[in-house]
């Protein structure tokens, strides 16, 4: 028998292709395990953001809620904080809760006479003068009375916090308010 000069090139590669193999796969899960990786990180990029905006949305419907009730901004003034929840899915437990701290009054200017309209019903009340004896005493239409009237323009700052434990939020917020009172009405 003769022996065949002809060889297989199977037999002349000797484990090179499982080597290039086993490196493409190893590369390959590299990469896999950093996308994974940084897909982990977007979602709690993402998580955060919607826990900021919550508590954005919290805090915003503590002071809204705060300033529609006139009692607030009246004598006595309140001396406790308000507690407002908010519920965000629907399920009736308060997901977030606002503490909004009684107003800061930063200033209190009085209205001068000359600045009111008499036609005007919320002018009505402050029409009149704190500086004169005969105060009350209405002033024709278009013409303008001297001194001071009976309101002021206050302007106040609400601020709420929220903080949050489970979701690790902490934020405040603060809104200016500009009101009318009655002269009498104390900026503490």
């Amino acid at each position: 028998m003769m022996k065949s000069r002809y060889q297989s090139p199977m037999l002349n590669q000797h484990g090179v292709v499982l080597i290039v193999v086993l490196i493409m796969l190893g590369v390959f899960s590299v990469i896999v395990v950093s996308m994974i990786g940084g897909s982990n990180i977007n979602f709690k990029i993402a998580g955060n953001q919607q826990y900021r905006m919550e508590a954005k949305m919290a805090a915003r419907n503590g002071v809204e809620s705060y300033i529609s009730n006139p009692a607030n901004f009246a004598l006595p003034l309140p001396t406790s904080n308000a507690y407002v929840n908010s519920d965000f899915n629907g399920d009736g437990v308060a997901d977030m809760v606002a503490v909004v701290a009684p107003p800061d009054c930063l200033r209190a200017v009085p209205i001068l006479q000359s600045e009111l309209d008499v036609t005007d019903p919320h002018d009505a009340q402050c029409v009149g003068s704190a500086q004169q004896s005969n105060s009350g005493i209405f002033y024709a239409a278009g013409s303008s009375g001297a001194g001071n009237s009976w309101c002021s323009k206050m302007t106040w700052d609400v601020g709420a916090k929220v903080n949050d434990a489970k979701t690790g939020v902490d934020l405040a917020m603060h809104q200016g308010v500009y009101l009318r009172a009655i002269i009498g009405t104390t900026c503490l």
